[in-house]
């Protein structure tokens, strides 16, 4: 294993076994994802508005002379006019190539206001979502703003077809040019959608999109790639009202980053009417012009609550319709209360720790003692409430390939013979308001002292935790993590995207010729299963990343509302997608 090797494999190589993007760390649920069906907000067919006759033409009949006592009508469940969203932290930015690109917060509301051209749809069911895997990864996406798409025989040309006569907030109309002035503005950004375009969607250069007429967009790829058509329904591959957006930009801000931070200019279901003051408070409210169905929400105030304590008693108050990034606890007394539902997908989502590779933490032995002190069974048992699997491989159980036969699993005491030992100091950082990630870094402190090593802890507030995370600054040498995660259900991107040069979760700079060389067997279905078993194993033995449990994630919320959707394989959700219940 050599560390900080800036080679790239050759992009037709990587591109098949990339990428990743920022998970959710929602509530929880009971319901097992029978009441969540993976697909997006947007609407597969168009809409036409069509008017209501404005009266009956016939007169009203003489009342009768006895009438019928009035039939009693049970009033159905409703949702305030003004409904609060309590999440961990407040708003970065709305922008999707800004400073909150990776901010849950932040991608929550930003996916609130624009929409894509597809739908990521992922099966919310167990079953189901092990059934899916089986066809690849393009048969996932659903028509969002293109209404339709063509691909050529050899699966490389795709021509989309635009929805006519969608319009923006500023009352612009959609338009192929929006369609790659948004594309060429991800891929300037060098953020997050250049990351999904360029290393998931083979997409890496503005010159392969091309309009074709007002409502026709042709883009054209090097190779074969059956991520594409998902990676568009990201969230991040935003399209914008480009017209709105270049009336605001400046020589030096010639994509108007600075006034997208804080302004939206897109053609999803919401628009921004106020952005609170630090993003501790954003309002959104329903756009009435909007192309496809209108919200069950009509107006959204999504509110920072650091404490998760105060964004449960929100919701159990009724104060709230859904709190995200709640306790173990938290969830479970939601679920036990009379008119919250807790709703359950099985999202890649896990717990893990990230630790530097600066020397003595560059040894594998070290590494992996510190594997063997994470007490693995306490956290699923008691932190996660025992609804959690040990994620015993770098491999999530549902994905297609998974063996634990390389897992060492807690040896306190092989554990202690290397940490017991060790002259360095190492602090434990952790995110203010993910309460479930500081339960996990105490216990994993307390067995390091056990093991004969003093781990320190470090509570960091959530902005400059994400900061410095996302920005690689070095300020942080080991961290929690519950938020992170693949997108895609798929051994070579989980493989990718936490060891591979460029990945996005590969936190400090991992590099190893045998795991590159494991990620091009995938691509040869003769040496593929071997591939497996040899990624399987160098993760277990150089450790990238620490792996504890796979929780997959659970939504909180209002019993007057159902959650239909989840958006990435990592369980990000859409505001729009709560539906009135029933």
């Amino acid at each position: 294993m050599r560390r900080n090797r800036r080679r790239f494999l050759a992009l037709g190589l990587v591109i098949s076994m990339v990428a990743g993007a920022c998970g959710s760390d929602g509530g929880s649920s009971v319901s097992d994802g029978s009441v969540a069906t993976a697909t997006t907000v947007a609407v597969a067919a168009e809409t036409e508005t069509e008017t209501a006759a404005a009266a009956v033409a016939t007169t009203a009949a003489p009342a009768p002379a006895t009438t019928a006592a009035p039939e009693v009508v049970e009033v159905a469940c409703s949702v305030p006019d003004e409904a609060v969203i309590a999440m961990a932290g407040p708003v970065l930015a709305i922008n999707p190539d800004g400073p909150g690109q990776n901010n849950l917060p932040s991608v929550q509301v930003f996916m609130a206001t624009y929409d894509d051209l597809t739908n990521w749809a992922i099966p919310s069911d167990a079953d189901d979502l092990v059934a899916s895997l089986e066809s690849g990864n393009a048969g996932q996406a659903e028509p969002n703003l293109a209404k339709s798409w063509d691909v050529s025989d050899d699966g490389t040309v795709y021509t989309f077809h635009l929805h006519e006569g969608v319009m923006s907030d500023a009352g612009n109309e959609l338009s192929a040019e929006d369609v790659v002035w948004s594309i060429e503005k991800a891929l300037a950004a060098n953020a997050t959608g250049w990351f999904w375009l360029a290393l998931v969607g083979a997409l890496g250069s503005v010159d392969q999109v091309e309009v074709v007429d007002q409502y026709t967009v042709q883009i054209t790829l090097p190779y074969p790639e059956d991520k594409f058509l998902p990676v568009l329904g990201t969230g991040w591959i935003a399209i914008y009202d480009s017209v709105e957006v270049k009336s605001h930009a400046t020589d030096e801000d010639p994509w108007a980053n600075e006034w997208l931070n804080e302004n939206s200019a897109g053609y999803g279901p919401y628009r921004v009417v106020e952005f609170g003051p630090g993003g501790d408070e954003v309002t959104l409210e329903a756009r009435e012009n909007y192309w496809g169905e209108q919200p069950a929400l009509q107006r959204v105030v999504q509110r920072s609550a650091p404490d998760a304590g105060a964004r449960l008693q929100l919701l159990l108050n009724g104060d709230a319709v859904y709190s995200g990034e709640l306790t173990t606890q938290g969830i479970d007394m939601a679920g036990e209360t009379d008119g919250i539902t807790v709703t359950k997908i099985p999202t890649t989502t896990g717990q893990f720790l990230a630790l530097t590779y600066a020397p003595p933490f560059d040894d594998p032995a070290v590494r992996a003692a510190i594997a063997q002190v994470i007490p693995y069974d306490d956290i699923v048992d008691v932190t996660l409430g025992g609804d959690a699997e040990v994620w015993d491989s770098i491999l999530a159980p549902p994905v297609p390939g998974y063996d634990n036969r390389f897992f060492q699993g807690y040896d306190l005491d092989a554990a202690s013979a290397v940490l017991g030992d060790l002259d360095a100091d190492l602090t434990l950082t952790y995110a203010e308001g993910l309460p479930i990630d500081e339960e996990i870094a105490i216990l994993v402190q307390s067995s390091m002292k056990q093991a004969g090593f003093d781990l320190k802890l470090n509570k960091m507030p959530r902005a400059q935790f994400d900061g410095s995370k996302y920005g690689r600054t070095g300020e942080i040498e080991f961290f929690v993590d519950g938020i992170d995660a693949p997108a895609f259900f798929d051994a070579s991107y989980y493989a990718f995207i936490y060891g591979g040069v460029g990945g996005f979760l590969n936190w400090f700079g991992y590099a190893d010729e045998g795991l590159d060389a494991a990620l091009v067997g995938l691509t040869d279905p003769g040496a593929r299963a071997q591939a497996l078993l040899d990624i399987q194993e160098i993760y277990a033995t150089d450790y990238p990343i620490h792996p504890i449990a796979w929780t997959g994630l659970k939504y909180a919320h209002t019993e007057c509302l159902e959650l239909r959707s989840a958006v990435t394989g990592n369980g990000l959700i859409n505001i729009q997608d709560f539906v009135l219940a029933g």
